[in-house]
């Protein structure tokens, strides 16, 4: 007998005078599923999102192919693209709790050398994805997953999900409020219904592919969010990018740049949506939200997450790189895994269990190390375009570029500007709202008349 698929009963309030859905009832596995939406990597949302064809405005998609598209000799393991493309979440086993998981993260193993005797030998090296080479030249192609264990370690899963029993109201534009019936009166008054006659119910079944028809989820994760112009500071980085642009509309044709501006818009993928949010507010007014900031500030209030106790856990999993024009997006260091070994002792002539630690090396790094290094790709040229696809400068025509273009050569100008946490910020936001969107975040800082060379 197949397994059905899991789904979640709402009640939508309908108007049915202007046949529009007023608010929405649930109780909290609902409220769980929308929570955990906000924690996903971009990534992973622009996956869901394509899987279930739900409006895309911005160029994430765009972004998201081109890793997808890049050959794997752009990357600096084969690690780094799968990481890219799967981005995991921290509280990936945490919500396989929840009767709706939208998450998509791929598990990783826990992958030790292909020589028996490295482990003894090595300390127990392990990389959570499979080839990662190993120290002694050999890859890690051996999953010990069903033989570790893990120390205990102190519960961070306080405030990711609802506990007990609740019903909620979640408004269409994303408020979302614990339900009463005076709250329910208060509403729609305020919405200007005295009569409950014109107001119907009707249950609706949620499934994993939220967003389409029913409710605006998946929609409004990428609803308005509009740049305003923030003046830059000089400490904000020295990633370096050459902005070629239109002189008539300065609007941004593509980007010329080295691998550390690659790397930080690849990184976007990687990071969740509640840290983008999170970065885009605390910006003081860098950016304005739509609905989805409600949303975010009702669920942060609801499930009492302070943001520095975010911050100090780490939004990344273990080994991700952490973009240097992002100071508060960190990595968490990974638990302490070890494996019981069992082998013959010729002394008690019988056999014996040893406690093996084992150390995790860097799946990003080719030279094994332990340390989180920096960065996905190898060392190269690029050219983004404005609408954010990215290729290697080497398989890329200029002359082409242009022509695609149709623009007039006394028409181009280029300006080298610096990328800070400022413009990293205005980038990252335009992003999810833009299709243009190194013209949308970049282009008022191309203004200013002082350069760099790059």
């Amino acid at each position: 007998m197949a397994s059905q698929t899991p789904t979640i009963s709402i009640k939508l309030l309908i108007n049915l005078e202007s046949n529009t859905v007023l608010l929405a009832e649930a109780g909290s596995d609902f409220v769980n599923t929308l929570h955990s939406l906000l924690k996903l990597p971009l990534g992973n949302i622009a996956r869901l999102a394509d899987m279930h064809q739900c409006l895309q405005p911005g160029c994430l998609n765009n972004l998201y192919n081109s890793v997808e598209n890049l050959g794997l000799e752009i990357f600096r393991t084969k690690a780094c693209k799968h990481m890219l493309l799967y981005p995991r979440n921290v509280h990936d086993v945490e919500f396989k709790k929840l009767k709706l998981n939208m998450d998509l993260s791929v598990p990783t193993g826990c992958f030790v050398c292909g020589n028996v005797e490295c482990s003894e030998i090595f300390g127990g090296l392990f990389s959570y994805y499979k080839g990662t080479r190993c120290i002694c030249e050999w890859g890690a192609n051996r999953d010990i997953r069903q033989f570790i264990k893990i120390d205990a370690v102190k519960d961070e899963t306080e405030g990711v999900l609802y506990r007990g029993e609740s019903m909620f109201f979640i408004t269409d534009d994303l408020r979302v409020m614990q339900g009463s019936p005076d709250d329910l009166i208060q509403f729609l008054l305020n919405m200007g219904l005295k009569n409950v006659s014109r107001v119907e119910e009707k249950v609706v079944e949620i499934e994993r592919g939220i967003g389409s028809g029913t409710t605006p989820m998946l929609d409004e994760l990428f609803s308005t969010i509009a740049p305003k112009e923030k003046e830059s500071a000089e400490k904000d980085g020295k990633t370096r990018v050459k902005l070629m642009l239109r002189k008539s509309d300065r609007k941004v044709l593509y980007a010329e740049s080295s691998e550390d501006f690659v790397d930080l818009v690849f990184s976007f993928l990687t990071i969740p949506l509640e840290s983008v949010l999170e970065m885009v507010l605390v910006a003081k007014g860098s950016l304005t939200l739509g609905s989805i900031s409600n949303l975010f500030r009702d669920l942060n209030t609801i499930f009492s997450v302070s943001k520095q106790k975010n911050s100090q856990q780490g939004v990344l999993p273990p080994f991700y790189s952490c973009p240097k024009e992002f100071p508060n997006i960190c990595s968490r260091d990974p638990p302490k895994y070890y494996h019981v070994f069992t082998h013959y002792d010729h002394l008690t002539e019988g056999e014996k269990d040893t406690k093996i630690y084992l150390q995790p090396m860097d799946p990003k790094s080719p030279e094994r190390i332990p340390t989180n290094s920096s960065g996905y790709v190898e060392k190269n040229s690029f050219v983004v375009t404005d609408d954010l696809v990215v290729q290697p400068r080497s398989s890329v025509s200029s002359i082409s570029l242009l022509l695609e273009i149709g623009i007039q050569l006394d028409d181009v100008e280029s300006k080298v500007i610096s990328i800070g946490e400022v413009e990293a910020i205005a980038l990252l936001g335009a992003c999810l709202w833009s299709s243009s969107a190194l013209t949308a975040s970049l282009n008022s800082f191309a203004k200013k008349p002082k350069q760099e060379p790059l």
